[in-house]
């Protein structure tokens, strides 16, 4: 049998994770950590820490926990990813209990958007119940006094495979155990052959949940002494306040005004009278000149574009086009697009002793906690967010939170916790949109109709879903300007 080493994780960690959060989930069993890092360099990804990302821990009543900073966001990664960590770790579905996007028990994460969360986030996690499933067999060898090679899994159970008669469950193995791995991309992995949980057909495991109401939302979430918080933001980007009114708001019995520099939000136990009192404000800005409009976006796009990045390149452009009997040239024009998540930005903040937790519909946890932690002046430390089911995001919450900072300002300033949600007409507004981009493209065919030629150039929309999938002899792909998502829309589209 393979001579393993094992660290005890009560004496030392070399993570990042700190010893307190760590230790609030690693009573005893074992814990496997795994990153996202060799993965995306094999996918030429970059921006994620290299200390691991997430852990998988066999608890001492055998249930296994995937703790990751991902989110679900209706996407169904709660359902997706457990099957990848039962089926790798030999359980059924119903054992494994997946912990996503709070700070303060799962391990630093960029977030969740891109659709990268089963294509980069799946394999390592397969590595990881791999790693376990080895651990398991070998202390199942040491109990049933057989050599690992002829021990198998399955259902939570290592048995002998010649007598599977002889068996021991996970949660006597893990009983009294505390080892930690860190895994890599040596674990031995299933073949398609061995799964019998992946690309089967599952309810997902949180469909009863949300057919029932059961399941809990930012906006579903009430805490004693709450406050619907609404706060009086700006008509357009740049604006700045000039003076404010708040002599009718302060009229409505029970309203709490909270006035801070450049700040202006009003309190109610009744979320119906907070609207009305926000609405009762009267706000004078001075509103910046826009230097374009719908008409001109676009023009303005191509006249202000920085210097292209030349991407794919393959072959000669002039030699494409001598070689094409027929060359078109064809600009495309993609504006701006909402998200439109069902769910508005939502979050919940309540502040005790100097330390805060947020509720919050954001796809990024972990860049929220900082933003709320910098508008508070508290340190990281003192910041938690939990990312309950979120009601869509489509890119849409994962670039800034203010909605979270907005609720944890209130509730700093009223002593209570405060549930900031946006309206429809805030959310078409003030969240970030999906960037206008211009598509240029020049392409040729011969006599035969072959692709000899494409020119293919992109004013703000990134690389993404641009790479050309088609074999043309002579072709470039430039982008101008950087991007912001959901953009693999605009390539298909102008393609």
């Amino acid at each position: 049998m393979e001579n393993r080493t094992y660290r005890d994780m009560a004496d030392k960690e070399p993570w990042s994770l700190d010893r307190r959060n760590f230790l609030k989930v690693f009573t005893g069993g074992i814990v496997v950590f795994f990153s996202l890092d060799p993965y995306l360099e094999a996918q030429g990804g970059r921006g994620y820490p290299s200390d691991p990302n997430a852990y998988l821990k066999i608890g001492e009543d055998g249930r296994v926990t995937v703790f990751t900073g991902k989110v679900e966001l209706g996407q169904g990664v709660v359902t997706s990813l457990a099957q990848m960590a039962a089926d790798e770790l030999g359980v059924t579905l119903e054992s494994i209990d997946m912990i996503l996007g709070d700070t303060d028990l799962c391990p630093p994460d960029m977030g969740t958007f891109g659709s990268m969360s089963t294509r980069f986030f799946g394999p390592p996690l397969r590595a990881a119940a791999a790693e376990a499933r080895a651990v398991l067999i070998d202390l199942g060898a040491l109990q049933l006094k057989a050599p690992a090679q002829e021990l198998a899994v399955e259902k939570g159970v290592v048995f002998v495979k010649a007598d599977p008669t002889r068996r021991v469950n996970f949660a006597k193995l893990a009983a009294g155990q505390k080892i930690a791995r860190l895994v890599d991309r040596k674990a031995e992995l299933k073949s398609v052959a061995e799964f019998q949980v992946m690309g089967k057909s599952f309810n997902r495991v949180d469909a009863r949940a949300k057919v029932t109401g059961e399941a809990k939302y930012a906006g579903d979430i009430r805490l004693p002494d709450m406050l619907y918080g609404r706060v009086v933001h700006p008509p357009a980007h740049g604006a700045k306040l000039l003076k404010i009114d708040t002599s009718a708001a302060e009229k409505i019995p029970g309203v709490i005004l909270v006035k801070e520099e450049g700040f202006i939000g009003v309190l109610h136990p009744d979320p119906e009278t907070a609207e009305k009192a926000v609405m009762a404000v009267k706000a004078e800005f001075d509103v910046p000149k826009p230097a374009m409009d719908t008409d001109t976006i676009f023009d303005y796009l191509v006249q202000h574009a920085p210097e292209p990045r030349e991407g794919e390149k393959k072959g000669d452009l002039a030699e494409g086009e001598k070689a094409s009997s027929s060359v078109f040239e064809h600009r495309y024009e993609n504006g701006y697009g909402a998200h439109t998540p069902i769910e508005t930005h939502t979050a919940l903040a309540r502040i005790e002793g100097g330390k805060a937790t947020v509720w919050a519909a954001t796809q990024i946890p972990f860049p929220t906690r900082q933003e709320v932690a910098t508008a508070l002046g508290f340190p990281q430390e003192n910041v938690r967010v939990i990312t309950p089911f979120v009601g869509g995001g489509f890119g849409g919450k994962s670039s800034g939170s203010l909605h979270a900072v907005e609720a944890a300002r209130l509730a700093k300033a009223a002593g209570k916790p405060v549930q900031v949600a946006w309206t429809r007409a805030e959310e078409f507004f003030y969240d970030n949109f999906r960037p206008a981009a211009v598509v240029k493209i020049k392409s040729g065919i011969d006599a035969a109709g072959k692709l000899k030629l494409w020119d293919y150039n992109v004013y703000f929309a990134g690389s993404r879903s641009a790479e050309q999938f088609y074999h043309v002899p002579n072709n470039v792909i430039r982008t101008y300007g950087g991007w912001r998502g959901p953009g693999a829309d605009v390539h298909p589209f102008g393609v």
